[in-house]
């Protein structure tokens, strides 16, 4: 059962740089209110980043040079969720503010080739396939889509002809889930079934402090996660960050089917790897207790 897909833009730019190592910056976005929960990664050459955060960089302090000369709050970065919302550092913009904004960067710094993968799921879903996960889905759950994003780059980013030579480092934002995502990306690596497991060569983590990319990663993740929220309706900054010529990549929703799929191809060793992974037990089968007969 293939993944519900939003948006797909068939063929990933040309991400080749100076050197042959890419790099991907993965981040997450969701609400605990919708149950939903997004992981995306956003895909570049090493080369090429230093091009593309300093043209982030420069949309920030621009900004923020204006909002110094009014008097007002300057940024420490993006955060997507608190911009859309209006919230925090943005809690005194307007709305035609935060869309001028925005756009910003979709002119200035997605002109640069990147390839995206971003997918969506609803923890309810997940839990109906899995009830052991009922207790703490979110462990599961940053396995099964960071499994998708990494299957998603080997089969469009490392099969093309172009990067045939090319290896993948990750980095993800620091946060509760470094040991989960670390050992789900070394099962991957030594999973026979994925192409180019070889050529994934770490994950790390990173806070948004150290790493201007990962701000990047989070407004593809909101954007995602809006979309799946509002009805599968894309959000007009999103939709115009994959129509430009030089983004490439996929934006899915997995459905409760894709999870009941998972679950029937796992076998024995393979199912007791994920629940080890996802800290979750087998569920105990129930034992129905024999009253004892009563003397005659």
């Amino acid at each position: 059962m293939r993944p519900r897909i939003l948006s797909d833009a068939l063929q990933v730019g040309d991400l080749r740089g100076s050197s042959s190592v890419l790099t991907g910056y993965i981040d997450d976005s969701g609400s605990a209110k919708s149950h939903l929960l997004t992981l995306s990664c956003v895909v570049g050459h090493g080369g090429m980043w230093w091009w593309i955060e300093e043209a982030w960089l420069k949309v920030l302090q621009t900004k923020n040079k204006q909002l110094k000369a009014q008097g007002r709050k300057e940024l420490s970065r993006y955060h997507a969720s608190d911009c859309s919302n209006l919230k925090r550092e943005f809690k005194d913009w307007t709305i035609p503010e935060q869309i001028e904004f925005v756009s910003q960067f979709v002119k200035k710094v997605f002109r640069h080739p990147m390839g995206i993968a971003s997918y969506t799921l609803d923890l309810r879903d997940l839990v109906a396939a899995f009830p052991e996960a009922k207790n703490d889905p979110y462990p599961l759950a940053h396995i099964l889509l960071l499994n998708h994003i990494v299957k998603y780059i080997a089969d469009k980013i490392l099969s093309d002809k172009r990067y045939i030579d090319d290896r993948i480092a990750l980095i993800h934002d620091r946060g509760s889930y470094d040991a989960v995502l670390l050992e789900a990306f070394n099962n991957s690596r030594n999973d026979d079934t994925l192409i180019h497991r070889g050529r994934f060569t770490t994950i790390a983590p990173l806070g948004w402090e150290e790493c201007v990319p990962l701000q990047l990663a989070d407004m593809i993740a909101f954007c995602n996660f809006k979309t799946v929220e509002r009805g599968h309706k894309k959000r007009k900054d999103f939709e115009l960050i994959l129509d430009l010529d030089s983004i490439g990549g996929r934006g899915a929703f997995l459905t409760r089917q894709a999870f009941v799929e998972i679950r029937e191809k796992l076998n024995g060793k393979s199912q007791r790897t994920l629940f080890e992974n996802a800290r979750m037990r087998p569920l105990q089968k129930s034992r129905r207790k024999t009253a004892p007969d009563r003397p005659s």
